[in-house]
């Protein structure tokens, strides 16, 4: 059975939201369209309460997944992300809404849960991974703790500018989406965001390694 990668996500604040119903069709919109052209296992979908969950092939995939998604959430809106890697399997076959069980599903569940303890702490930490090597997981969540809290620091245009650069759009294509000018996106891409999507490219290159390395 193949190495993957669970995602869980679960509602930060969920119990102080003034429209549930509204709120989860949100949180399903985001994640749908940060799944866009990722090449998932499994697409994004509810579960039980106010969890979702995925499962992508390669930690690229994940990583980009989180951070789409926390790019796309309006204000008040915000998602706690668990990572774990592993062998996954499907308990039940409902293609729509299937029960998996493994290794995966445990670390998430691990991740989500230090993920909690950590935005406790900190404020801003949503995000947390569980690998097999411990020291990889440990330079992983020191970046993610640096990425999380360069995105609690934007502001909403440039989160919505940044999260079409990262779903594959062009300034020229962002500028027009957002109707200013292509140099007050790339000013966003140097300023503000610059550290960002440098960090983004430092993870996927982590992950990408380490595919190689299972690989070979």
């Amino acid at each position: 059975m193949s190495v993957s990668y669970a995602i869980l996500a679960d509602i930060v604040g969920s119990r102080t939201l003034s429209d549930r119903p509204d709120a989860q069709r949100t949180f399903h919109e985001a994640l749908r369209c940060a799944a866009r052209d990722l090449g998932l296992l499994q697409e994004p979908y509810a579960t039980v309460g106010d969890e979702f969950q995925a499962l992508a092939p390669t930690l690229d995939g994940a990583l980009l997944l989180t951070l789409r998604t926390q790019l796309l959430l309006p204000e008040g809106l915000e998602l706690r992300f668990g990572i774990g890697q592993g062998e996954a399997h499907t308990v039940s076959d409902d293609a729509a809404t299937p029960i998996q069980d493994g290794p995966a599903w445990w670390r998430a569940r691990e991740a989500i849960d230090a993920a909690h303890e950590a935005q406790q702490r900190t404020g801003f930490v949503r995000t947390r991974a569980v690998l097999d090597d411990t020291g990889a997981t440990a330079t992983l969540n020191a970046m993610l703790v640096l990425r999380d809290q360069a995105v609690s620091r934007l502001q909403d245009r440039p989160r919505r500018m940044l999260a079409a650069l990262l779903g594959g759009a062009t300034q020229v294509e962002v500028a027009a989406q957002q109707g200013v000018s292509q140099s007050a996106v790339s000013s966003v891409v140097r300023g503000s965001g610059a550290g960002l999507l440098e960090a983004q490219h430092l993870l996927e290159a982590l992950g990408g390694a380490g595919e190689q390395e299972r690989a070979s």
